[in-house]
C-alpha cells in the first residue's frame, strides 16, 4: 500500500485524504492548527458561534457536479439539511432600499420601481442572470438547453442579449457600477465584492442562487468541517493537529526519463527537465517521515517559498506575482459582535452607508451587516444573534497590519477601536440596538497570514478572469514526479468548491501513476 503524507488539513486536503482513503492509499495529513478547516473555520466566543466562511455555498442542488463531490466527501446528503433563504443580498441607501431576491420576477419589478431611467441596464442584468441559470441547469443536452433558451421570458430578444453579454464580459463590478444613473443600483454592484471582481461573476453567483445550487449547508462552516473529517477517519485516515510541516525533502539523485512512467508525460518535455522524487517531510518538531506521495494542501506560496525551493515554482503563477495590477489580492478587516436581540431589521445581509472612517490605507463610507441568526439555534443564545461586518482590505493594507502585528499592545488596541467606530455606525442605523451590541472578536489580514500562511493574507484566490491564460493552474510540478498541489488557488474562481475539487483532482493523478506502476 502506497503512503500519501498530504499537508494541510483544510477543505482541499481532507477532500484529498477521503479519496486517498477510497482510492487505498495508507494516509496522514498534518495539520499546523488545533482543528481542521483551514480558511472554512469557525469558532465560540462567550457562547455564540462566529463563521467565518460560508455564506454560500455552490453545490446545494441535486444533480450538479459540485453536489456529487460534496455528496462523496460527505458534507451533504442525507444527514445535512438545506437552509434556503429568500435574498441574496440588500444594500440600502437614503432611506431607500434595493433588493436581490431568490425571485427574479420580483428583483425586476423592485429595480424598475426605483430607477426607471435605469430600464435598459436593468433588464440587461436580470436577463444574463436568467441565461446563466438556464445554462447551468444540470442533465440538459445541447438541444434542450436550447430549447430552454427559447422558453425562458428574457427582456430582451437573443440578437440583443447576444450583442450585449459580450460587452458585459469584460466589466468588472466598478465598471459595471458606472452604467447604472441611481446611487443605489451602483452601491448594490459594489457590494457583492471587491470592486476587481469580474462582473459575470455577480451574475453568476446570483443564478446559482436563485437556482437553487448556492444555498446554506446546516451546521454552516464548522458542520461541512466536521462531516468531511468524520468521513475521512471513518474510512481509516490519520490526522495530525499541531504538526506543521518544515521542509518537503528532495532526494538529491536526478531521475532518468526512463525510469519515469512514459504515458503519462510527453516525451519531448519530459527529455528536458531534471525530475527528482521527494523522499518524504520534515515536521517542524525534528522528525521525518516518509512518503511514497505528497500533496501540498496549502497556500501554494507558502508551498513554493517554505515547503519546497522556490525554483520549482512555475513560470505561470510567477507571472502572476508579478501582475498584480490585473491579479490583485484581498482580505478583510472583520468584526463579529454578540446582540441582545434578534435584529429582524436584517433578514440576512444588508450594505449601508455611514459616515467615513479608515482602517489602514482604506477609507469606507459603507458596511455590510451580516446576521447569522438564519444559520441555527447554535449560533448564539435564544433571543440574540451575531452580526458581522466584513470591509475589503488590499495588499497595502496587508502591509500595514503585519508591521502593526509585531507590537502586540498597539494591534489589538487599533482593532478594539476600529471595532468601536463601526459598531457606533450600527448604532447609528438602528438606534434602538444602543447599547446592545458587544465586540466578540476582531481579525485582520494578519490573522490570516500568520494562522493559515496565506499569501498577503489573502483567503480567496487572485482576481482574474475565467479566461485569463493564468485563472488554471497545474496540480503538478515541473522538476518533481511525486509532488502534487490540491488548493482553491489553482482554479477560478477558488473558494471552497475549487478546493474540494482539487483535492479529488490530485488523487486521480496519482492513481494515474500508480496504475502504470510495474
Amino acid at each position: 500500500m502506497s503512503k500519501l503524507i498530504i499537508i494541510g488539513g483544510g477543505i482541499a486536503g481532507l477532500s484529498a485524504g477521503i479519496y486517498a482513503r477510497k482510492a487505498g492509499f495508507e494516509t496522514i495529513i498534518y495539520e499546523k492548527n488545533r482543528v481542521a478547516g483551514g480558511n472554512c473555520s469557525g469558532w465560540y466566543r462567550n457562547g455564540y458561534c462566529i463563521d467565518n466562511c460560508i455564506h454560500w455555498m455552490t453545490g446545494t442542488r441535486e444533480g450538479t457536479p459540485q453536489n456529487q463531490i460534496w455528496k462523496e466527501v460527505g458534507a451533504l446528503g442525507d444527514h445535512v439539511g438545506i437552509i434556503q433563504r429568500e435574498s441574496f443580498y440588500r444594500s440600502e441607501w437614503e432611506g431607500q432600499q434595493v433588493t436581490l431576491w431568490r425571485d427574479l420576477d420580483r428583483t425586476l419589478e423592485e429595480m424598475l420601481s426605483l430607477s426607471p431611467e435605469d430600464e435598459l441596464e436593468i433588464r440587461c442584468f436580470i436577463d444574463y442572470v436568467r441565461l446563466a441559470v438556464t445554462l447551468l441547469t444540470p442533465g440538459k443536452t445541447p438541444k434542450e438547453l436550447l430549447q430552454c433558451i427559447n422558453e425562458t421570458n428574457f427582456s430582451l430578444n437573443h440578437m440583443e442579449i447576444a450583442k450585449n453579454f459580450i460587452r458585459y464580459m469584460g466589466l468588472n463590478l466598478q465598471k459595471l457600477s458606472e452604467k447604472f444613473q441611481h446611487p443605489l443600483l451602483k452601491h448594490m454592484i459594489l457590494d457583492f465584492m471587491a470592486k476587481e471582481y469580474e462582473a459575470y461573476w455577480l451574475v453568476l453567483a446570483y443564478a446559482f442562487f436563485t437556482s437553487g445550487n448556492g444555498d446554506l449547508p446546516e451546521g454552516g462552516s464548522m458542520g461541512v468541517v466536521k462531516n468531511m473529517q468524520k468521513t475521512y477517519e471513518d474510512l481509516g485516515g490519520i490526522i495530525c493537529f499541531q504538526t506543521a510541516v518544515e521542509q518537503v525533502i528532495i532526494n538529491k539523485e536526478p531521475i532518468h526519463f526512463e525510469q519515469l512512467d512514459k504515458t503519462a508525460l510527453n516525451p519531448k518535455k519530459a527529455k528536458k527537465i531534471v525530475f527528482r522524487k521527494a523522499d518524504g517531510v520534515l515536521l517542524a518538531n525534528g522528525r521525518l517521515e516518509s512518503a511514497d506521495y505528497i500533496i501540498c494542501a496549502c497556500d501554494i506560496n507558502y508551498t513554493f517559498n517554505k515547503l519546497l525551493k522556490k525554483k520549482y515554482t512555475p513560470k505561470s503563477l510567477k507571472e502572476i506575482y508579478d501582475d498584480k495590477r490585473n491579479c490583485p489580492v484581498y482580505s478583510s478587516f472583520q468584526v463579529a459582535f454578540a446582540v441582545d436581540g434578534l435584529l429582524d431589521e436584517i433578514d440576512d445581509t444588508l450594505s449601508i452607508s455611514c459616515s467615513p472612517f479608515e482602517i489602514a490605507h482604506n477609507c469606507y463610507d459603507r458596511i455590510t451587516i451580516k446576521n447569522y441568526r438564519i444559520y441555527g439555534d447554535y449560533i448564539a443564545p435564544k433571543g440574540k444573534t451575531v452580526i458581522q461586518c466584513s470591509l475589503v482590505q488590499y495588499e497595502k493594507d496587508f502591509k500595514y497590519w503585519k508591521k502593526l502585528y509585531q507590537k502586540k499592545l498597539l494591534y489589538n488596541n487599533t482593532k478594539r477601536n476600529l471595532a468601536e467606530l463601526i459598531k457606533h455606525r450600527i448604532e447609528a442605523r438602528f438606534p434602538e440596538y444602543e447599547g446592545k451590541l458587544q465586540v466578540l472578536d476582531i481579525w485582520t489580514p494578519a490573522s490570516y497570514a500568520y494562522r493559515l500562511n496565506d499569501y498577503k493574507g489573502a483567503y480567496m484566490r487572485f482576481i482574474t478572469t475565467a479566461v485569463n491564460r493564468n485563472a488554471f493552474l497545474s496540480t503538478e510540478i515541473r522538476g518533481l514526479s511525486n509532488v502534487y498541489l490540491a488548493s482553491h488557488w489553482l482554479r477560478y474562481p477558488g473558494g471552497i468548491p475549487t478546493a474540494a475539487y482539487m483535492g479529488k483532482l490530485a488523487v486521480n493523478q496519482i492513481e494515474e501513476l500508480e496504475g502504470f506502476a510495474p
